[in-house]
């Protein structure tokens, strides 16, 4: 009897840890998704040129531009598409990885260019998280850090350093 009650106290805890709102592992609201803005100036090459690129970034880090992007408009300077991130459900070791899609946006002008990362509610059909239309916080913290890794290097080419890593965790 004494083992059923400390097991079952144990199981309430750990319920109780993943119910409670505060907690990293309780999902987001629609309301906690910022779409993150990033912007670059100084750049020192213009629009044509800044838009290529950027276009050729993403053709690298996702492995096929096509796949991604769904607007390309070179005159205009502009990117649009959506990208697909992975994340962590809990913060216990064994928690399992689930994906959320996020729309992109891209803009150049001569010497700056702006990006936009945004979060989209729904479940991609390649997530292991069938019931989590948006992220735990903490899986939402892990793709806050990769947007903000992913403009690193996007500025850093468009800089023309060209420093890249694919996007193997994105």
């Amino acid at each position: 009897m004494k083992k059923y009650l400390a097991s079952l106290s144990v199981a309430m805890a750990l319920f109780g840890c993943a119910t409670d709102p505060n907690s990293p592992d309780y999902p987001i609201s629609q309301s906690d998704v910022q779409a993150e803005t990033f912007t670059y100036i100084g750049l020192g090459s213009d629009k044509a040129e800044l838009w290529k690129r950027a276009r050729n970034y993403i053709a690298t880090a996702y492995g096929d531009s096509k796949a991604v992007l769904r607007v390309e408009d070179e005159s205009g300077g502009t990117l649009i598409g959506k990208g697909l991130i992975r994340w962590k459900m809990l913060t216990t070791p064994l928690s399992s990885y689930c994906y959320s899609e996020y729309d992109i946006r891209f803009v150049a002008k001569d010497s700056k260019a702006r990006l936009q990362l945004e979060l989209l509610p729904g479940v991609p059909a390649i997530s292991e998280c069938l019931g989590w239309r948006l992220p735990s916080k903490y899986g939402y913290e892990q793709i806050l850090s990769s947007f903000s890794v992913m403009s690193e290097q996007l500025e850093s080419n468009l800089r023309g350093e060209g420093k890249l890593d694919t996007m193997k965790n994105f």
